[in-house]
């Protein structure tokens, strides 16, 4: 879609936008100056560690039709910043979400939106969300920290929740492929830079909150207050899910005086579980609504946490009237989201992959992986450019239940080849990889550290016995890992990582 310039910005205070300009057309809307193409409105944000101005000279070498920014153009480099208009605004990130409906036509309008958030288990949650949907016969999309589904070519996002022009973009691509329903996951960071300003969600849900981001938000209170303002995005007359069993989320119910459902495994929560059975292969448990009895879920995904994740996604549709048998049959046939708790047996092995990537994630997968009573070799891809705290944190998580399951050494790696390849860059640096060796080995678990992931996988495949569990964790470093896994154990001629164990 196209827009003029003076009917993008029609109404908005700002300054530099001339007669002669009116009737430029502006056809995306970017921020960051790789997705500049030729009719790119560029918008100049100052980030948390570089400016946007920076990248001006860049925006308009590739095409920006204009540039939005909070100061004059003096203040940009390079003369080439004066061929293109240059148009002044207080707060630029405060309308990017109101040029980015406008650009794309409102496309939320024609939608029923669905929102998810939590420190754990919103990507899952999603999922479920998802494929009840699906099987009540609703044409749906989503946005995930996994894929992107609803448009031509599915793809795997950069980040958890875009900014509101990638996200309008999505959303208006979604429209023109015929969806009826889509499911957003929803980050703090989105909540707390206005990502999904002018969105009303049908339903939002909340997970769980645990201490984490908090080198962003700054304390955990302004953690909390980031993700309780989800709910004030609930439209009219539309649901809000919350954790009955997590105190900080029950806490919230205060916050919204709508139509609220609480679900848990505890009797205060309206859509409650009951467990029957946990192993390997799934859960076993009845499900009540207001403590009638709904129905049996054989999840095929293990974990008691994805029993909560279930239950909220239930609770979600029961507050959009869908048959709880038809919901119950969409969670039978429930298949795992790639790496989340992604199982898959390989010969005499099981291998185990989830994307963890705080030290909640990490204590779910640990206790789900304690059930299982079998011989465990953990391989761990450190978190890159997210600083020494959460990597310490990580560690003393591995550190506690290696105390428990005795699977020392933890076989570390940084991934680096695979994380150069990524368009953002999540490298670990080496105060990260410093932090949690040491953290590690403070609480008495030792680490073989390796550059690469499949020699990593290699020195793990070592020390697997036959009937052994192959688990692999953390986020994008990790991405690899189980198809490197599989090919590997399946081959049985592991490749020799001795001489490159760091």
């Amino acid at each position: 879609m196209a827009c003029a310039l003076a009917d993008l910005f029609d109404g908005i205070a700002c300054r530099g936008i001339r007669p002669e300009y009116d009737q430029i057309l502006i056809d995306a809307i970017a921020n960051d100056s790789r997705r500049v193409m030729p009719g790119t409105l560029f918008v100049a944000l100052r980030g948390q560690k570089t400016d946007g101005l920076l990248f001006v000279p860049d925006a308009v070498t590739r095409g920006a039709a204009a540039v939005l920014a909070s100061v004059p153009a003096d203040r940009a480099r390079g003369e080439s910043v004066r061929a293109v208009p240059w148009i002044q605004a207080d707060n630029p990130r405060a309308l990017l979400a109101v040029l980015a409906e406008r650009l794309y036509g409102f496309p939320a309008r024609t939608l029923r939106l669905h929102g998810v958030t939590g420190t754990n288990g919103k990507t899952t949650t999603a999922y479920m969300l998802a494929a009840i949907l699906t099987r009540a016969g609703r044409r749906v999309g989503f946005w995930t920290t996994n894929s992107v589904q609803g448009v031509r070519a599915p793809f795997r996002p950069h980040m958890t929740t875009p900014d509101a022009p990638e996200l309008q973009c999505f959303l208006r691509q979604a429209v023109n492929r015929g969806v009826e329903d889509v499911v957003v996951e929803v980050s703090s960071h989105a909540l707390e830079l206005g990502r999904i300003t002018g969105l009303t969600f049908h339903t939002a849900a909340i997970t769980n909150i645990t201490p984490d981001h908090l080198d962003f938000h700054g304390s955990f209170a302004e953690y909390v207050r980031a993700k309780s303002s989800l709910l004030r995005y609930v439209t009219a007359g539309g649901g809000s899910v919350l954790n009955a069993d997590d105190p900080v989320v029950a806490d919230l119910s205060r916050l919204t005086a709508d139509r609220l459902l609480r679900f848990g495994l505890g009797e205060q929560a309206d859509v409650r579980g009951q467990v029957l059975g946990l192993d390997q292969n799934g859960s076993h448990w009845r499900w009540f609504y207001h403590g009638r009895l709904m129905a049996e879920v054989h999840l095929p995904v293990p974990g008691s946490h994805n029993i909560l994740n279930a239950l909220a996604a239930l609770a979600m549709a029961m507050h959009l009237g869908i048959d709880p048998q038809l919901a119950s049959q969409a969670l039978d046939a429930f298949a795992s989201a790639p790496r989340r708790l992604q199982t898959r047996d390989a010969g005499d092995y099981t291998l185990i992959t989830d994307v963890a990537m705080n030290p909640g994630s990490y204590q779910a997968v640990m206790a789900t992986v304690q059930g299982f009573q079998r011989p465990l070799v953990v391989v761990n891809a450190i978190r890159g450019n997210r600083g020494t705290t959460v990597n310490r944190d990580i560690a003393d998580v591995l550190a506690e239940w290696n105390r428990r399951l005795h699977f020392s050494p933890v076989v570390a790696t940084l991934s680096e080849q695979q994380l150069a390849r990524m368009a953002v860059d999540y490298r670990v640096r080496p105060e990260e990889s410093e932090a949690f060796v040491e953290q590690a080995r403070a609480g008495g678990l030792s680490v073989d550290l390796y550059r690469e992931l499949p020699d990593a996988i290699a020195a793990a495949f070592d020390r697997l016995p036959r009937g052994g569990i192959l688990l692999l964790l953390g986020t994008f470093g990790m991405d690899d890992g189980l198809e490197l896994a599989e090919r590997l154990i399946l081959s049985q001629v592991p490749a020799s990582p001795i001489n490159r164990k760091l």
